[in-house]
């Protein structure tokens, strides 16, 4: 008796054609996924850091291109004069991870770098102070608007940032200090105790 069933040699084989399907269809998914993080990372729609972070530069780069481009080359001068002053504040951040790594830990080179550190910040505040200021002067009402609002959610933990806090004028609750646990003091027993 001869055997008619498939042989090895004749089993079901996956189409060449869906092979190739699935690898562009995966290529052109990755490609609208790349394409989509670009545009959301170059137009700014993530959002700030944290509240060091969300000043009134960093929202400048989240409006529209010609809006952006006219503050940006109203600003390009005290921009331009800020480049000395975050290249020190980039070293003494250098400075500061370098004493925090050094082996053995030297607690006296830490403070100095972290006091540097502080210093400079101060200084580099003081610098880009004019240039919020200028930035600022050029932002429409509804943008000025805008600011407070982006500011507002940068400034609470990234897990509520997309949320509308009812107390949000009350921000007392949450000033970045350790939750205070209310002290109770042991009830005084009414009754008398039996002699």
């Amino acid at each position: 008796m001869t055997d008619t069933g498939p042989t090895v040699a004749t089993a079901r084989r996956w189409p060449r054609w869906k092979g190739v399907l699935l690898v562009v269809s995966l290529a052109l998914n990755l490609l609208v996924i790349g394409l989509v993080s670009a545009a959301g990372i170059r137009h700014g729609w993530h959002p700030p850091r944290g509240a060091s972070q969300a000043t009134m530069l960093s929202f400048a780069r989240t409006l529209p291109s010609e809006r952006k481009r006219e503050i940006w080359d109203a600003v390009r001068s005290e921009r331009r004069a800020l480049r000395p002053y975050w290249r020190e504040l980039r070293q003494a951040r250098a400075d500061v991870r370098a004493a925090l790594i050094a082996d053995p830990f030297d607690v006296a080179r830490y403070k100095a770098a972290h006091e540097q550190l502080l210093g400079v910040e101060i200084k580099v505040r003081r610098a880009a102070q004019s240039l919020y200021e200028n930035v600022a002067v050029r932002l429409t009402a509804e943008e000025r608007r805008g600011f407070a609002e982006w500011q507002a959610r940068a400034e609470r933990p990234w897990r509520r940032r997309g949320h509308k806090r009812p107390d949000a004028e009350d921000d007392s609750s949450d000033d970045g200090q350790a939750p205070k646990v209310p002290t109770t003091e042991p009830e005084k027993s009414s009754r008398v105790p039996a002699k």
